[in-house]
């Protein structure tokens, strides 16, 4: 529904789609910013479940996943929304899969996959998604609490499980998927670090950490790992090894992004950001002027950056680093 509370509300993800910002957010809120983050208008969606990530494959075509394993996606750049699955589907999918496999190869890993989709099943559509990410306009990857892994080769016009194919059999909950130079990564729970070609196998890394890791991004071909209570990690051979990285910060840290010039920024949960502009060896903390839980971080047209946060969307200003209120329409 149209509320009035949605531009002040929880908002977990932001990013550009083409000259447009989209945002996503508690109970299905989508916002979208046709004017460099000044004003903000609520978009209708089929669904009132938390939205947790939004990707757009180019300025037209995006996805976004959330709560009750809802995956969304819009081909006019974020202005209307249709649901392409949700949790039971991916269930009734994941048992079917695992019955062809079992049948094809009756072994007690496919009777495993059995035992496990069939709890799937038994358990109604609980299971967020809350990491997504696309290499085209065809081809993406959506990950969630427990395991919970799908991919599409079509846009999303149908999606398949990939839970088999990724080296995780505690069910940890998987936060984030990154890319970099042809290989793709997935952090997690537990400090749970996983790596493959694309469309392949995914296998566990040597993990520097033993708390969750919340995101990893990419620069100019390094990795940072990043997530509970500041703890960072950079890797200059694609996960092989890791180091830690200085943060006298021990707030969580919850997003990240490259802008255009190579600085990396890492956003925390108490209105920290982080700037490196030396491939994540060092980085520079700033504060907002009110703390305040951040989510996501994307770029504007200006160089600057606009957050999502629980008090929905702010700009920090480069004066001050004060938050600059959002403005209704």
């Amino acid at each position: 529904m149209i509320s009035p509370l949605a531009q002040h509300s929880l908002m977990l993800d932001i990013t550009r789609a083409g000259s447009r910002l989209v945002a996503v957010g508690e109970r299905g809120f989508v916002l979208v910013s046709d004017d460099e983050s000044q004003t903000w208008r609520q978009i209708l969606t089929p669904v009132s479940v938390t939205l947790t990530r939004v990707v757009f494959a180019n300025e037209h075509k995006g996805w976004a996943v959330g709560h009750a394993g809802v995956i969304l996606h819009t081909e006019d750049g974020g202005l209307t929304w249709q649901k392409q699955l949700d949790g039971e589907q991916a269930a009734k999918i994941e048992f079917e899969a695992a019955q062809q496999a079992h049948q094809a190869n009756p072994d007690e890993d496919t009777e495993q996959r059995v035992i496990d989709a069939e709890y799937l099943v038994a358990d109604g559509p609980d299971k967020p998604f809350l990491a997504l990410h696309f290499f085209d306009e065809h081809e993406g990857l959506a990950v969630g609490a427990y395991g919970l892994a799908f991919a599409t080769s079509d846009g999303g016009a149908s999606w398949r499980p990939i839970r088999h194919r990724i080296d995780n059999p505690m069910g940890l909950h998987l936060y984030d998927i990154e890319e970099l130079n042809g290989a793709v990564f997935i952090a997690g729970e537990q400090g749970i670090l996983l790596r493959s070609d694309r469309g392949g196998h995914f296998t566990a890394l040597e993990s520097p950490a033993s708390g969750s890791l919340f995101g990893v991004l990419a620069g100019s071909g390094n990795l940072v790992a990043y997530g509970l209570r500041g703890k960072a990690y950079l890797s200059e051979d694609k996960g092989q090894h890791w180091r830690p990285v200085t943060n006298n910060r021990s707030a969580n840290l919850t997003s990240g992004i490259r802008l255009n010039d190579g600085t990396l920024l890492l956003v925390d949960e108490s209105g920290g950001i982080l700037s490196s502009q030396d491939g994540g060896q060092t980085f520079k903390v700033t504060t907002l002027e009110q703390p305040i839980y951040l989510s996501g971080i994307s770029t504007l047209a200006n160089d600057q950056i606009v957050l999502s946060s629980t008090r929905g969307l702010v700009r920090p200003s480069s004066a001050n680093n004060t938050m600059e209120p959002n403005h209704e329409r």
